[in-house]
């Protein structure tokens, strides 16, 4: 480099002396000693300096990112061998949720419930909605749910809770939807709040007997008052229903979690359940996060020890307006709607007079399933033999990392890829709850399989659904 910049001062020094010397010349300048210097010596070091300054700019600039990243990647093997040292010293601990379902449902474009697996694995596509336009003025391919257009003009003609907005009108259609698929399951969960109430709380049970649809003689419920009174059973404790409404982000500017919140204790209280028992909550999710977020809520739900859970998953995005946001940056954008949800409750509570429909497993910081499941049960499994899939996968399979991830993931099982059900397509760009919705869809299955769910999201994260009088007691022993 010394050599470079001694070349570049010597040709500076000839190129400015010989303009200089020759311009004297021509106008007869007779030079001083201090303009021999300024112009012969100081001048062709200032252009050299100037010619290497954005080199030694970037020199220095370049050894500063250097030494940073020296400084990063020597913190990062310090800490790597830090985890190295404390997973030998102490292996992370495998963590088990175990949860009862008692009954669930899903709908969407597809159909509802076991319809809806018989339609992903039929690859059923879209259909062209006349209602949607592009940003070309030209009608839309859409996963709509047809049969909703009817529900929310007939609730347009009757409802008393008005809503103006609507995609809120879809989604709470769709909410409404879900919890009339509960009613036989939230009835029960009505009678064992009432018998837990007036067992366990007189104040409740004071709220109990004046409540409208205990006492209303024309009420459906009136011939079963005078046996509630006569006879007080001694059941498990159960303080309240929790309700769960996981939403997208992208409807927090219009969402009103107010009138949300109104028509659901509504409906509740028509069949029995007091407001002080019930507790609503919305969770307003992001796709990055929703898998980690859901995993998340079955382990809290998993460890209420006196409150049963009904988790309502919902979303919708047929909407002009929000799609004439989308197709501004996309000519192929997919728009959807869809609903699932789970009453559901810890493994060790047992509802009223009622028997889990189903229950499910997911084993936390699991890297090989295989480690924890007996070889020997996955090979006895008859649901290994026929080409019947079980496994949902809940990720993009078109990704080409995500499909080595999966294949790598189950490539030491005797599980097959003709063995998955992909959730992902069938949900088109709609996608801040579709892992949600995929996983819900394991209650769909055949009871006679154990439905298994995966994603690269959670990668040692494995879950598997069970039908409750199946549960094989080997596989609990282990768990």
């Amino acid at each position: 480099m010394l050599k470079l910049f001694i070349a570049t001062l010597v040709s500076s020094l000839l190129l400015v002396c010989g303009v200089v010397v020759f311009y004297w010349r021509d106008t007869g300048y007779d030079p001083s000693a201090i303009d021999l210097v300024r112009h012969l010596l100081l001048l062709p070091l200032l252009i050299s300096v100037i010619l290497w300054l954005p080199w030694a700019i970037y020199r220095v600039w370049k050894a500063q990112q250097q030494r940073k990243e020296q400084r990063k990647q020597d913190e990062l093997a310090q800490s790597q061998q830090i985890e190295a040292v404390e997973k030998q010293a102490k292996p992370v601990d495998i963590e088990w949720i175990q949860l009862n379902i008692y009954s669930s449902a899903a709908y969407s474009a597809l159909g509802e419930n076991e319809t809806i697996i018989d339609e992903l694995q039929k690859f059923k596509s879209p259909e062209l909605d006349t209602q949607l336009q592009n940003n070309y003025g030209l009608p839309m391919l859409s996963y709509r749910i047809q049969a909703l257009d009817n529900v929310i003009t007939n609730a347009d003609e009757e409802d008393e809770f008005e809503i103006e907005h609507p995609r809120h009108q879809r989604i709470q259609a769709l909410i409404e939807h879900q919890l009339e698929q509960h009613a036989e399951t939230l009835w029960q969960i009505a009678q064992h709040l009432k018998q837990s109430a007036l067992f366990y709380d007189s104040e409740l049970a004071y709220e109990y007997r004046m409540h409208p649809a205990w006492i209303d003689p024309n009420s459906e419920y009136a011939s079963d008052v005078q046996d509630d009174q006569e006879s007080i059973k001694s059941v498990t404790k159960l303080n309240r229903i929790h309700i769960h409404i996981l939403l997208s982000e992208s409807v927090l500017h219009f969402w009103n979690e107010t009138q949300s919140f109104e028509i659901v204790e509504h409906y509740l209280r028509s069949l029995g359940i007091i407001t002080a028992q019930i507790q609503i909550e919305h969770h307003y999710l992001s796709q990055e996060t929703a898998y980690k977020d859901w995993v998340l809520l079955l382990a809290q739900v998993s460890k209420q020890l006196e409150e049963i859970s009904l988790i309502l998953n919902v979303d919708s995005e047929i909407d002009q307006e929000l799609l004439d946001e989308k197709t501004w940056l996309t000519d192929r954008y997919l728009p959807s709607e869809y609903a699932s949800s789970w009453c559901l409750a810890a493994s060790f509570l047992q509802l009223l007079e009622t028997t889990p429909q189903k229950k499910l497993n997911i084993g936390l910081n699991v890297d090989n399933i295989l480690d924890q499941l007996p070889t020997e049960h996955m090979l006895s499994l008859e649901q290994l033999k026929p080409v019947q899939p079980f496994v949902l996968i809940l990720d993009d399979m078109t990704n080409i990392p995500t499909i080595k991830k999966v294949n790598h993931a189950f490539s030491q099982s005797h599980i097959e890829p003709h063995h998955f059900i992909y959730t992902k397509q069938s949900l088109g760009d709609t996608q801040h709850l579709a892992k949600i919705f995929g996983f819900m869809l394991g209650m769909h299955l055949p009871d006679e399989l154990m439905t298994m769910i995966y994603s690269v999201d959670q990668s040692s994260t494995h879950c598997f659904i069970q039908a409750y009088e199946d549960m094989n007691e080997k596989l609990a022993q282990s768990i």
